[in-house]
């Protein structure tokens, strides 16, 4: 029987800058469809990852593939039709309104100076109502609050119509209410989308499957239920915490922290309770 070609295929990628090295002989496999979160502590690679599979960085080595071609053999448009970014810092749009934000989607897919149709309108507007934005669709984008303008860049994905959503913790500076929004968003757009947390019980109740990284390498990956585990939690991440069912589980359990406290007092330590 023929198998399908997963959607992105990382095969022993490595990065270093001025002879440091970052990311050390990473593999990743991703399907078609999978919500994929991507975790580690601060500087252990996450953002230089993605900023790889995203076309920033070239890696000093590896292959990266999206279905069977080589990221950096695609023109930048052929890439920007299947790949759609959102980033932790929203950057400024100077004089444009929401309804312009959204509408750059449409960039990888028109010509030059081509004319915007009603059908591509209809799209943009769609989209802006999809993320619950349709009140303020003519407000500069700039006037927006911070959970406001991470939905305005959702949209702007939908219209681009990408295979794959890249999202570098887009909700970091965002209130829970809005983290949890957002993301349910995401997921629910029907796309393949690659994002990395802070939050793990947010990646772990969204996610269906998980990778974490620590000092450049994949150090683990599986379900979250595989992945969430206290020793994981311990040599990773550096603190103690248990791992319980959150109470909304049903087919699978989803595993939820609870962390300890107590190590500016010396009374806890990250590999004991």
């Amino acid at each position: 029987m023929q198998t399908s070609i997963p959607l992105l295929t990382v095969n022993d990628l490595s990065w270093a800058v001025a002879n440091t090295s970052i990311l050390k002989k990473i593999n990743i496999s991703i399907e078609q469809g999978q919500f994929v979160g991507l975790l580690g502590p601060n500087g252990a690679g996450k953002s230089s990852l993605l900023r790889c599979l995203y076309r920033f960085y070239k890696p000093s080595q590896g292959q990266i593939r999206l279905a069977s071609q080589d990221i950096w053999q695609l023109s930048a448009d052929d890439f920007a039709k299947q790949v759609a970014v959102v980033l932790q810092e929203t950057p400024s749009q100077f004089n444009l309104s929401l309804y312009d934000v959204v509408s750059l989607g449409l960039t990888p897919h028109k010509r030059l100076f081509s004319a915007t149709t009603n059908g591509d309108k209809q799209l943009i507007l769609q989209a802006i109502k999809q993320v619950g934005l349709t009140e303020h669709t003519n407000q500069a984008f700039d006037s927006l609050s911070g959970g406001e303008k991470q939905r305005a860049l959702i949209a702007r994905a939908i219209v681009q119509k990408p295979q794959l959503l890249i999202m570098d913790e887009p909700t970091s500076h965002l209130d829970v209410k809005y983290q949890i929004q957002l993301m349910e968003l995401a997921k629910s757009l029907g796309v393949t989308v690659l994002a990395s947390f802070h939050d793990l019980n947010l990646a772990a109740s969204l996610c269906d499957e998980l990778l974490v990284i620590g000092h450049g390498e994949i150090v683990a990956s599986g379900k979250p239920q595989q992945v969430i585990t206290e020793k994981m939690l311990s040599d990773v991440f550096g603190v103690c915490a248990q791992v319980s069912t959150h109470p909304q589980s049903k087919a699978q359990p989803i595993p939820h922290v609870t962390y300890f406290y107590g190590y500016q007092s010396g009374e806890l330590h990250a590999t004991e309770k």
